[in-house]
């Protein structure tokens, strides 16, 4: 930033004035502490303004204004851009060859910093798709407000190769694992959350989960709900709702469980996570499995020959069943509420932030 003149631009300004008029500028000068030789400049210069010394000149500045708006539209449009490709694209469109380090400067200067990238389909927010997320939102809402008894579904998976991604570990050094040569079978979790009782219902399976699997978990949830304490006390005669994704287990779920007057299957619309309390709920879960299984190292290794299969198995059911308290009444209400978030903007018809 320039300094500020020494003599203030009026004091100058009279200088000059008393010059042009045939006045004593000397004299002048002297009253308002200009040095003789400073306004012995100003009166030659033929003006009171102080010129700029040293500092950048214009022609010597390689990455211009229009340079460094243009880097901003290029990560803008493409945020997979390299710095290597940035400074190719600008030699291309500018004929100037700017240095990384100098690109990555401008881009920070304009707040451009790196981060992780996250993956939004491409059709995540089409017009089909947030007119379905603004009816599901919609429809959640009227259930919630008749008094429905509203509980949350979804499945998820681990295996033996379940771990945290961050280690400590001597400065210089990797920090490493040992894990068996193979991940194994993946454990199945089906779990289903409620605002109003926290876990309702959990099972666990090896292998893949197929429709009909799917369609006797929603008819044993549904019994859950009908014999919990809670709903017997303040939902008694109320409909149950089950919210679920449309994950391929879940086709022809309404075909396939039992008909039953009380029961709704209410389908989140496509892309639309967000919207659902148990996708939070399950990274709690996950965080809990992985410092569970974080333990587990010689239980994993010793394994004899023959029975890895089976124990291997047997420590990831352990795992969900020591872990699975954590997902409480308390964190299910503040999955929910994170989620209110989105179903009130699903409403109003608003894009989603994928992967929130």
């Amino acid at each position: 930033m320039p300094k500020e003149p020494k003599h203030s631009l009026a004091a100058r300004a009279r200088v000059l004035d008393a010059h042009q008029q045939g006045a004593d500028w000397e004299h002048v000068a002297k009253h308002n502490d200009i040095p003789r030789a400073t306004a012995r400049r100003i009166v030659v210069s033929g003006g009171p303004e102080v010129k700029q010394r040293g500092g950048s000149r214009a022609a010597n500045i390689k990455c211009t204004p229009e340079i460094e708006a243009a880097l901003v539209a290029y990560v803008e449009e493409n945020c997979l851009l390299t710095l290597e490709q940035l400074k190719t694209i600008v030699w291309v469109d500018f004929g100037v060859d700017l240095s990384t380090s100098l690109i990555s400067q401008k881009l920070t200067g304009q707040l451009h910093t790196v981060k992780q990238v996250r993956v939004e389909p491409a059709t995540c927010n089409s017009e089909v798709n947030i007119q379905k997320r603004k009816q599901f939102a919609l429809d959640l809402l009227k259930y919630s407000a008749e008094g429905a008894f509203i509980v949350y579904y979804d499945e998820s998976n681990y295996n033996l190769y379940c771990k945290r991604m961050q280690g400590r570990a001597l400065k210089g050094k990797r920090a490493i694992v040992k894990l068996p040569p193979s991940k194994g079978k993946n454990l199945q979790i089906q779990c289903v959350v409620s605002t109003e009782v926290g876990l309702l219902h959990y099972e666990t399976q090896g292998g893949s989960i197929k429709m009909e699997e799917n369609a006797a978990i929603v008819n044993a949830v549904y019994d859950a709900a009908k014999t919990h304490p809670v709903y017997q006390q303040h939902f008694a005669g109320k409909p149950v709702v089950i919210v679920l994704d449309n994950a391929p287990a879940h086709r022809k779920t309404e075909e396939l469980v039992r008909e039953r007057e009380d029961l709704v299957l209410l389908r989140l619309a496509p892309y639309s996570p967000m919207c659902n309390p148990i996708e939070g709920c399950f990274s709690v879960l996950k965080a809990a499995i992985k410092r569970f299984l974080a333990l587990s190292h010689d239980a994993m290794l010793s394994a004899p020959r023959g029975q890895m299969t089976e124990l291997h198995m047997q420590l990831l059911e352990q795992a969900a069943e020591v872990c699975m308290n954590c997902m409480d009444l308390r964190l299910v209400n503040k999955m929910a509420l994170h989620c209110a978030q989105a179903v009130a903007a699903a409403k109003r018809g608003e894009p989603m932030e994928y992967g929130t």
